[in-house]
Formats: C-alpha cells, sequence, structure tokens
C-alpha cells in the first residue's frame, strides 16, 4: 500500500552532489546510556562569527531575522514560535548524529561555526531560493544542498492542504459549541432546531442533539489528527532528514564533494527521522513509516500480515522490490517519486538499521573507507558494489536471508493517520 507521504509526494529531495573477500558479521554490542555518553566529549556552543551572520541575513534578504542555537545559524522570516520548534529539532538531531558516530565507533568532528539554515514563512520564497541554486523543488519541503552547504525550510502551516484541514477544523470547533451551548440551555424534552448557513433547519430531539454532539466531538478530534499527523510526518520526514544530511556532511561521515553512495547517504538520514529518545533517533527507535514502506512492498496486494525472509526474496523477485545491487550501485533509483521511491527509501532505510544493529564494526569501516576517497575523484557501479561486498560479505539470497529476517521481525505499530 502506498504511503501517503509517497502519494503526496513527500518523500526527501536528493542531497546534490557530484572482487572483495568476504567480512565477519560482528553483532552490535549492548551499550548503555552511561556507556554512551561516556563516548562524547563536552560540546560547548560553536563559536559566534559575525562575518557569517551578515552573509546569510544579506543572503536571506529584507525582512529577515537571526536566530542562533548551539550549533546552527537561522535566518527567518516567520513565526518566532515555529522557529523555536524548528531550532529544537535540528539541535535533537546534531545530538542524535554524534551519539550514532560514538556507538559505531566513527571519529566524527565538530563543525568550525555554526551550520546554516534558511526558513521561508511561504513556499513561494522557498522556490525562488531554490530556483536560485538549481534545485527542483516542486513537490518537495526542504532540501539540504551540498554545494553550500546549507539547508532550506519553509512553513508548511501555510501549504493549502494544512490550510484546508485548518479551515475545517475552525468550522467543526464553530458547530460544536454551538450545539452544546443550545444543549445547555434546553428545559425538558424541548426540541433543538438549528439553522444552517443555507437558511436549512433541523429539528433535533434532546437524545438526538447529544448524540450529533458526541459525532461532532469525534469528527473533531480526527481532524486535529490529520493536522497534527501531516505537519509531524513532514518535519520528520523532511526537517529531520535534511538536517541529519547537514550534519553527517559536517560530522565527516560523509565528505563533502565525495562519491558518497547515495544508499548510504540516504539510509543513514532515514534513522534520523524518528523522534529523538533517550539515546538519540538513530539508536534506539524504529522508523515505523519506513518500515510501513518496507512491509508493504513485501506484502504486495494481497496485503499478508506475517512476514519473514522468504517474503523478502520473494519481493524482489517479483520486482516490487529493488535489486539489492541496483540499490547499493545505482543513485538514480532515488529520484523515482511515489510508490517506487518509497520502496527505494524504505529499503535503504532498512539496510541501514540492519547494518548499524547487526555489523556496526563494518559499518564503521565502510564509512571510513568511503571517506578516505578524495573530493572530485568518481566512484562507479561496480566499485561501490565491490565496496560494499569487501566489508559486508556477498550481496546473495543468504545476505538478503538475514537482512530480510531482521527488519521483518521488528516491532510495528501501524503510524497514526495511516
Amino acid at each position: 500500500m502506498l504511503s501517503l507521504l509517497a502519494a503526496a509526494g513527500l518523500l526527501p529531495p536528493a542531497v546534490l552532489r557530484a572482487g572483495p573477500a568476504p567480512a565477519v558479521a560482528d553483532a552490535a554490542r549492548p551499550a548503555t546510556r552511561a556507556s554512551v555518553q561516556a563516548l562524547l566529549p563536552p560540546d560547548p556552543p560553536l563559536p559566534v562569527d559575525e562575518r557569517q551572520e551578515s552573509a546569510l541575513l544579506r543572503l536571506a534578504g529584507e525582512g529577515f531575522a537571526l536566530r542562533r542555537t548551539p550549533h546552527f545559524l537561522l535566518a527567518y522570516n516567520t513565526n518566532p514560535a515555529l522557529v523555536d520548534e524548528l531550532a529544537a529539532r535540528l539541535e535533537d538531531t546534531y545530538r542524535s548524529v554524534y551519539r550514532f558516530a560514538a556507538v559505531v565507533g566513527i571519529d566524527a568532528r565538530r563543525p568550525e561555526r555554526r551550520l546554516e539554515v534558511l526558513f521561508f514563512n511561504r513556499r513561494e520564497e522557498y522556490e525562488r531560493y531554490a530556483a536560485g541554486i538549481n534545485f527542483q523543488a516542486r513537490g518537495t519541503y526542504g532540501v539540504y544542498y551540498e554545494p553550500t552547504n546549507r539547508s532550506a525550510f519553509f512553513n508548511v502551516y501555510n501549504e493549502p492542504e494544512l490550510l484546508e484541514l485548518r479551515g475545517e477544523i475552525a468550522a467543526a470547533r464553530a458547530n460544536l459549541n454551538e450545539l452544546s451551548d443550545r444543549l445547555k440551555t434546553v428545559r425538558g424534552n424541548q426540541p433543538i432546531i438549528l439553522t444552517y448557513g443555507d437558511g436549512r433547519q433541523e429539528r433535533l430531539s434532546k437524545t438526538q442533539a447529544r448524540r450529533r454532539l458526541e459525532a461532532a466531538q469525534r469528527e473533531l478530534k480526527t481532524l486535529d489528527g490529520r493536522r497534527a499527523n501531516y505537519s509531524e510526518r513532514i518535519n520528520q520526514t523532511i526537517v529531520q532528514h535534511e538536517a541529519a544530511h547537514q550534519v553527517l556532511f559536517n560530522a565527516g561521515v560523509h565528505v563533502r564533494r565525495g562519491a558518497n553512495p547515495k544508499w548510504i547517504v540516504e539510509g543513514l538520514a532515514c534513522l534520523f527521522e524518528t523522534p529523538p529518545g533517550e539515546w538519540g533517533s538513530g539508536i534506539s527507535a524504529i522508523n515505523q513509516l519506513r518500515l510501513k514502506d518496507f512491509r508493504s512492498a513485501v506484502a504486495g496486494p494481497g496485503g499478508k500480515r506475517v512476514l519473514g525472509a522468504d517474503d523478502f526474496l520473494s519481493a524482489v523477485a517479483k520486482g516490487r522490490m529493488l535489486p539489492p545491487e541496483q540499490l547499493i550501485s545505482n543513485p538514480r533509483v532515488f529520484e523515482e517519486r511515489a510508490e517506487r521511491g518509497a520502496n527505494a527509501y524504505a529499503m535503504a532505510w532498512s539496510l541501514a538499521h540492519y547494518l548499524q544493529r547487526r555489523q556496526p564494526g563494518s559499518l564503521a569501516a565502510y564509512l571510513k573507507e568511503i571517506a578516505a576517497r578524495r573530493p572530485g575523484d568518481p566512484a562507479g557501479p561496480q566499485e561501490d558494489l565491490a565496496l560494499f561486498e569487501k566489508h559486508f560479505g556477498k550481496l546473495d539470497g543468504a545476505f538478503l536471508r538475514k537482512w530480510g529476517a531482521h527488519v521483518l521481525q521488528l516491532a510495528y505499530r501501524a503510524p497514526p493517520g495511516l
């Protein structure tokens, strides 16, 4: 079944950039919160750079203000309360990336200055900015642009879908309040006459009015849940995803202008789409949105509920899921939208999750070897596939069985509103 994110074209935009021996699997060692914290050095706020701040304000244009967080510099022209919300998500994602690096065993460096973010009030402003960097922003909600090392987002609450929902919620709340007030004034079994905006009238008994009130309360709760779920999905799969790209590139996990395989760039970012837990989203959480897409692709049209490794292999064989070699070596699969795009991102997330949990040492070694590639040097599909198999073993049926079994055994809880 197609996810609402994919159907709405809300898949994260691409980050813009230009014969091996089998590896021995290394199972993840149990970690504690104390052990994770011990791996993390003190992290004071990054220094203030007045030249950077002036340059970012000039770029943003008239009407923008600046907000400093310990690790980010935001230029914005929207509601400060929304900036507070965005700033909190950015900082949570920043901490989660460094916790992930500490647990996996990657020596992540700290940026020398705050990471820059543009936060526009309206989509049109975001799209004008995107046109200036030659990014096709249509249907997207945010982007990390590697050449400028800058992220950009806009106030999603001004989107037509959310504005329409807010209007429906306001109308439903007004109807609910009117009916509630009328019920309070009814004496005995006196009927209630409701008059609608078109002049139509309806006569209700007190019992009917109470039932109507209960139905209106349920409708309002449903509408408000749709609004909250819509905005939260965007915040997670767009804001946190793009912020993770920005931090991962600046931490040296990925190398700017380097030949970073697209699957690992997107797969790691998907780890950080979940709300941060005690140890950080990339360590302790299961991405239920991506897991839903993965399970739906494996299940196929029949919607089978109990799934195992054989079902995963069958889905690959029947073309419902990408051939794993294509996932690893062909970056263009992440340009797909709708269901095929959702499946590509779900597979990348699932593989990153599997390797982080089951082969963290190999994952760290793989990322370090990628980071050692010289910026500007290309790497072809065969080289990317060979490097993957050098660290994780042959990408054969046995590997797929372990991968599929791990993912399909994860606890799945249907995301609200889906």
